[in-house]
């Protein structure tokens, strides 16, 4: 009975606890605040010097995907935005790989796509752009849509990471029609 209890008021203890400290949704509501209106003005200099914006991707699918290299869940996540490029880019979706959060560290981002074979698009030093859209938590991914407006936000990955790419195929799919 005593090990009963134990485990009831150590799961109460546990849920409190988490509720108190928020999920990442929590972390990224002005992020979530966007979905169903235009992408607030972005600039993004990608590792090769092509400058990005929200003007000129206009017509175009785009997922902004916010990673740091010490970020583990980020990095589960580099496939996945590999394999949407791959199969939709010349659809028209546009993969754009967004460091942030790295405190001074060397940006890796070039390295980091030639060391794992990334075709898609990478660039470094994206706190401001970052910060100003409120995500406190990465990996944090906006997607955009052809109209320019803000169709789906996501905080995290699921911890089955196969569930990840079908999820986000559902919506990139849904854009480019």
């Amino acid at each position: 009975m005593r090990f009963r209890n134990t485990l009831l008021l150590g799961a109460a203890l546990a849920t409190v606890v988490a509720h108190a400290q928020g999920g990442p949704d929590d972390y990224n509501k002005l992020l979530k605040s966007f979905e169903g209106k235009a992408a607030p003005a972005f600039k993004i200099t990608d590792t090769k010097g092509k400058v990005w914006t929200n003007k000129n991707l206009r017509g175009k699918v785009v997922i902004l995907d916010f990673w740091a290299s010490w970020c583990g869940p980020c990095k589960k996540a580099s496939p996945t935005m590999q394999k949407l490029h791959e199969k939709y880019g010349k659809k028209g979706l546009v993969v754009v790989g967004a460091e942030t959060k790295e405190d001074d560290r060397p940006s890796i981002a070039k390295e980091y796509a030639k060391q794992h074979g990334f075709t898609y698009t990478f660039s470094e030093k994206n706190d401001k752009l970052s910060t100003s859209l409120g995500i406190e938590a990465i990996p944090a991914f906006i997607v955009i849509g052809k109209d320019g407006k803000v169709a789906r936000t996501i905080t995290g990955i699921p911890s089955n990471i196969e569930l990840f790419f079908p999820s986000l195929e559902k919506t990139v799919k849904s854009l480019l029609r």
